[in-house]
């Protein structure tokens, strides 16, 4: 009876790390800023200054909101990223850049924006502080600024991995538990079942 026991937690513990690699209901959900191009330069208000962004010394900022795009407050976010587009259309000089992400300022840092070709893109990954601003209201705000030389923003592109809200039917609403929370409890009762062994 005992060794029947254990080998069933140890079966969840498994089952759950499973599903817990291949989080299958998660669906990206992308949001798009694209504006008319704006010059960014050191020491100067960027212009134009798109309708809905701030423009402030050598900086321009908006905000991502995916809550227009399909996200709903009682979703959960996995992970997000996004990439942001620059173009130096006048080329011969350097270019510093820097983004800030959320309340928490989480920063990318580089330089160079080839001239021609399309410019460069940045693709940066959200960290745990940026998440959880982007999952509190579904939005998330961002600042590019010049550091050094001038380059034109031309879009951003944020993309949201969403695991949606589900309900099943009773007298009242239930959330699916996330792969993340069965695992924690598959190890959790693996971890008790082991323990018990021992003592046996």
């Amino acid at each position: 009876m005992k060794i029947i026991g254990i080998k069933a937690l140890i079966g969840v513990a498994v089952l759950s790390a499973l599903w817990a690699d291949t989080p299958a209901g998660a669906i990206p959900i992308p949001d798009t800023v694209n504006p008319t191009d704006t010059t960014i330069t050191l020491g100067s208000t960027p212009t134009p200054c798109p309708t809905g962004f701030t423009c402030t010394t050598s900086a321009l900022s908006f905000v991502h909101d995916i809550t227009d795009d399909g996200f709903a407050l009682v979703d959960t976010i996995i992970s997000a990223r996004v990439a942001i587009h620059l173009e130096d259309p006048s080329g011969g000089g350097s270019e510093d850049y820097t983004f800030s992400i959320g309340l928490a300022a989480q920063t990318f840092s580089d330089n160079n924006v080839p001239s021609g070709g399309g410019g460069s893109t940045d693709i940066v990954t959200f960290l745990v502080p940026a998440l959880a601003d982007l999952q509190a209201d579904g939005k998330i705000s961002i600042t590019v600024s010049s550091t050094l030389g001038s380059f034109q923003f031309a879009d951003s592109l944020l993309t949201a991995e969403v695991t949606k809200f589900v309900s099943v039917p009773g007298p009242t609403q239930t959330q699916i538990p996330e792969p993340s929370t069965l695992l924690l409890l598959g190890a959790g009762l693996a971890a008790f079942g082991w323990r018990f062994r021992r003592r046996s």
